[in-house]
């Protein structure tokens, strides 16, 4: 019996033994598997790190090249140096790609803004909206604001004053209830009435809600607008901006605006950080977006359109009225029209992609010409398109 039971309690003290070697293994399994992690984790990080900065260091060749390319310019147009498109270069371990396009080819969404309605006591050269930000809120508006540092990533601000024009109503119109709609709401559903034809909800209801979403104020602006009740209604509810947009993909937050919605509108419009007015630089419009140039100009159709983008000299456009004549006699009549285009640009946004073997980096940079026609970085965004 004593050998038998000795021998059963050696055969437990071999389980305990193989129980706390297997514990053991497993533990040190554990612990390499995470000192991989770890160890993956730091490269990343340094990866990364060197990306970001090879990154700003391309976002300044980028800066250095718009203020070479448009020093003492009269014109902005696409035959200049940052115009050049498929620029890519070699680096260590990595390649740099990188496009610099102009802002102000496009639809500024934030020009939908309704001007400040001034009161008895207001000064009426004080443009500030309701959130305390001073903005430039017209068309027609000297194109070289005040110089503005950018505050840090993904941040975006602009001093600039600015000066009655176009697209601020005529004195006694309004853009509230019932108001006449400003030439930049107008140019807006024209455009979407003729490129975006299968929109879910009629394209003045979409002006409105988005000029309900940048104003700012809780009253309706047009028939068929949504202020904070409606977003309020929701089953998952959020506030109205009442400021001005950062990104256009805020127009995913329209109310009723669906995906497919978004996919059709997105390619006619942009978003200029911080800045209200609404001016299309007829020198850098490239031929596919001649249906742009269709809408914004009634009784132009997209033939006679893309005809004038083509025959544009190489050096551009000397004037709007020069443009507006190779379009023909009847365009431009209105000077509210006339007032959505220059000849020069303010803005430019430039996007560089670093591609490695097995990862990428995105940088998006807005940058803003100073009174001495300077470019200053207003906004970065990190990834892809927004």
């Amino acid at each position: 019996m004593t050998k038998t039971r000795l021998g059963r309690q050696r055969g437990v003290a071999l389980i305990v033994v193989m129980m706390v070697v297997a514990l053991v293994v497993i533990i040190a399994a554990s612990m390499g598997g995470r000192l991989q992690m770890q160890l993956q984790r730091q490269l990343n990080i340094q990866d990364r790190q060197r990306m970001l900065y090879l990154a700003l260091g391309a976002e300044e060749f980028g800066r250095r090249l718009l203020a070479k390319s448009l020093k003492d310019q009269e014109r902005t147009h696409l035959g200049q140096a940052w115009a050049q498109e498929g620029a890519s270069f070699p680096l260590e371990g990595a390649t740099l790609t990188g496009q610099i396009t102009d802002l102000q080819a496009c639809f500024n969404l934030n020009s939908l803004r309704p001007a400040k309605k001034l009161g008895p006591g207001d000064n009426s050269g004080d443009n500030a909206s309701g959130d305390g930000d001073q903005e430039r809120s017209a068309n027609g508006q000297n194109q070289n604001g005040e110089a503005v540092q950018a505050s840090g990533e993904g941040e975006s601000k602009d001093g600039a004053s600015s000066n009655q024009a176009a697209n601020k109503p005529p004195e006694g119109q309004n853009t509230g209830p019932g108001g006449k709609q400003t030439p930049a709401q107008k140019a807006l559903q024209r455009v979407l009435e003729r490129n975006a034809t299968e929109l879910s909800i009629p394209a003045d209801y979409l002006v409105a809600r988005l000029t309900d979403w940048l104003d700012s104020d809780n009253d309706l602006q047009q028939s068929g607008g949504a202020e904070e009740n409606d977003y309020a209604a929701l089953q998952h509810p959020f506030y109205t901006a009442n400021s001005l947009m950062v990104n256009k993909s805020e127009l995913r937050t329209i109310l009723d605006l669906t995906a497919a919605d978004y996919q059709l509108v997105a390619p006619l419009v942009c978003v200029v950080p911080q800045d209200a007015v609404l001016k299309i630089n007829v020198n850098t419009l490239k031929e596919e977006q001649a249906p742009l140039l269709a809408g914004l100009i009634p009784g132009i159709d997209e033939e006679a359109a893309k005809k004038a983008i083509t025959a544009r000299p190489s050096d551009g456009y000397e004037s709007v009225e020069a443009f507006l004549g190779e379009l023909g006699s009847n365009a431009g009549a209105d000077d509210g029209v006339k007032a959505l285009f220059d000849v020069k640009s303010s803005y430019f946004q430039a996007e560089f992609t670093l591609e490695t073997e097995d990862s990428s980096f995105v940088l998006t940079t807005i940058y803003k010409l100073d009174q001495k026609a300077n470019p200053v970085v207003v906004s970065r965004r990190f990834g892809g398109p927004g």
